[in-house]
Order: structure tokens, then sequence, then C-alpha cells
């Protein structure tokens, strides 16, 4: 990223930080993922029971292991569990101490956007662990709710149908077709328009491209 794009991202990332702090969230702004992760591990520290939802930012940034090797447990499914050891971790990642997810979009006017197969990430970031830390990158940045659930719905779950093999039809055509299929990942929305108030939840603006 050239200087003068470098600038005008940053800009663009700190008005969005200001604007999730009226919506009464924490939010700090990070000029690489690097960065981004180092905080992340001061602020986790040893000893502490993390969950982690399904994130692409989350893995490339490689904060699972570092924070392991900090001496932390992490909660998080794996390909091969069966339904019941998937349920129960969820469940499991919705109790830690900290709970670690990215979400599908973050609006300039402040506002969260996720889209679940499942929803067990909407129901942690809305009444789970009392620390939740949500990582985006650059790239999940929308003028508003509408072209933040467009993102969703054809950039975030058309490329993670990609990645995960799924037959479904966005996967031929590069765009949501609103499918009945019965592997269909997008089943749930969870919309954060304000901070709930159980919860202590930071956001993370990294200016980098990271995830889907």
């Amino acid at each position: 990223m050239d200087e003068y794009k470098n600038t005008i991202s940053l800009k663009t990332l700190e008005n969005t930080a200001a604007a999730l702090r009226r919506n009464n969230f924490e939010a700090a702004v990070y000029e690489s993922g690097p960065a981004a992760a180092a905080a992340l591990l001061s602020l986790a520290g040893t000893g502490k029971k993390i969950g982690v939802g399904g994130s692409i930012t989350v893995s490339a940034l490689g904060l699972p292991e570092a924070l392991a090797a900090a001496g932390n447990t992490i909660v998080t499914h794996s390909p091969g569990m069966n339904a019941e050891a998937r349920r129960s971790t969820w469940l499991a990642a919705q109790a830690a101490d900290i709970y670690l997810a990215s979400p599908q979009a973050v609006t300039l006017d402040g506002k969260l956007i996720f889209l679940d197969a499942n929803g067990n990430r909407g129901a942690a970031v809305i009444c789970g662990p009392r620390k939740i830390v949500l990582l985006a990158g650059i790239n999940k940045i929308a003028r508003n709710q509408e072209e933040g659930l467009w993102r969703a719905r054809n950039v975030a779950a058309a490329g993670n149908n990609l990645r995960l093999k799924k037959d479904n039809p966005c996967v031929k055509t590069g765009k949501c077709e609103d499918c009945a299929s019965p592997q269909r990942i997008c089943n749930a929305v969870t919309l954060l328009w304000k901070k709930p108030w159980p919860n202590d939840v930071l956001v993370m603006l990294i200016n980098e491209d990271l995830g889907y």
C-alpha cells in the first residue's frame, strides 16, 4: 500500500473507530496485523480460557498458536468433531474468559454485521464472555448497513463457500442466490447497532486486507 492510500485507509479506520465508540464499543486502530496481534497477546496475558469463533482473520494472524504458547487454553471447534462435540465446544467457547471473532462487515457509522451457518458466533457476541475482541481488516469496512449485508452475503459467504468446498449456488455464480441448499452457510444474521450491556467489546481495526 503506497503512502497516500495508507494515510486515507488509516483515516477511514479512525473515523470508523470513532463511530464505534459512539455506539459504546471500545475501538482501536492498528497499522498492521502483527501490531494488532502483539496488542492482543498483551491484553490476554496468560492462564485464560479463550474461545475462538471460526475466523480466517484470527487464524491468519497466528493468534490461536501464539495465545496457546503464552499459556492460554484455546476453546474452538475443529473439522473432525461430531455434531454433539461441536455443540458442546460452542457452548464452552461462549463461557470463556475472552472470545475472539471477526465480523463480516463494520459500517462507517459503527455497526457490526455477522452472518453464520449455526449462530454460535452470534450468540457469543450478543451475550457471551465478558470480554469479546473482534478483529477486522480494512477490507471489512462498508459504507452502511445495506452495503455491509451485501458484503457479508456476496463477498464473505461466497468466499467461505469456496474455501469450505460447499456445493452451493454462489460457488457457481459468484454471488448470493439466497439458496435453499442443505449445505447453506448463511442462516443467521447478527447485527449489533450498539454494544449489548453485559459485555465488554473491543473492536480492533487493522490496516490490512484480512479474512473474508
